[in-house]
């Protein structure tokens, strides 16, 4: 079956993949998830904020306050991914950025060296997750050293997470972001993949959280503030910490789903309870 077939069964209690799988029991969000539009967004106008040279000053301050800040707990996190894992300490990986332009994005590695080949999605209790792997991932402190891609220009602090090229919903015309409203609305998309089978995770991300995901961006991108820029960065803290939780699934189709009237795309079926 594949990941479009499963919304067809999206309101019965169980999904049937075939009969070498088990039933997987679909959660709230899986079902939400399949009821993003299908169709991929056409690029919009950037609202000024995004490109303009205050936008960039502001990036440049944050970051350099931000590594400075906390050049030891960097410090400390690179010895504890040095002394638990063979390997190097950092990730390396080409990513999408402004314009289609490919650059290096930097994170703390989390996953074996020996597994750099993998699937590039993972899902929670990814065997290929280090043990300081898991713990940096759960709070996001391995993409801590995405400031310095942000001083470099690379990355801007808020906007659409770079992707890899075939991953790439959205020709961007604005710098990716180290957070961003898909980012958050998507924090818990590894436990929602988990639930996938093997063989259609790629089909499902292609096919349901890429394009859901560039839904939420394109809207960010075209309203986007000063003040709202804050408000996600306040957000993205404060989820980290555990001290508030990011919205649902749920939550974000409600406030995105006149998305698709603004731009003139066919309604999908309403979500059901």
């Amino acid at each position: 079956m594949s990941a479009l077939q499963c919304e067809q069964t999206a309101k019965k209690p169980h999904l049937r993949t075939d009969r070498s799988h088990p039933i997987i029991e679909m959660d709230r969000a899986q079902k939400a998830l399949l009821h993003f539009p299908r169709h991929e967004p056409h690029p919009h106008d950037a609202a000024g904020w995004m490109n303009s040279r205050r936008r960039r000053a502001f990036d440049l301050l944050v970051a350099f306050a931000a590594l400075l800040a906390l050049a030891p707990v960097l410090l400390l996190l690179a010895l504890l991914v040095f002394l638990t894992s063979p390997g190097p300490i950092f990730f390396r990986q080409r990513r999408m950025g402004r314009h289609g332009m490919e650059f290096t994005l930097y994170k703390f590695r989390s996953m074996r060296a020996s597994a750099a080949s993998g699937s590039p999605i993972t899902v929670v209790g990814d065997a290929r997750i280090t043990r300081v792997g898991a713990l940096l991932r759960r709070y996001k402190l391995d993409e801590l050293p995405q400031f310095w891609n942000v001083l470099k220009g690379d990355m801007s602090l808020v906007g659409p997470r770079p992707k890899l090229s075939q991953h790439e919903a959205l020709y961007l015309r604005v710098r990716p972001g180290i957070t961003g409203p898909a980012t958050l609305a998507f924090r818990q998309e590894e436990e929602v993949l988990a639930g996938v089978p093997a063989q259609e995770l790629d089909a499902f991300y292609q096919e349901v959280v890429k394009p859901s995901k560039a839904w939420i961006d394109l809207d960010y991108i075209s309203k986007a503030t000063f003040r709202s820029d804050l408000h996600l960065l306040s957000d993205t803290f404060t989820s980290c910490l555990g001290i508030s939780s990011p919205r649902s699934t749920e939550e974000w189709i409600a406030i995105y789903r006149h998305t698709r009237a603004n731009y003139e795309m066919p309604a999908n079926e309403e979500l059901s309870a």
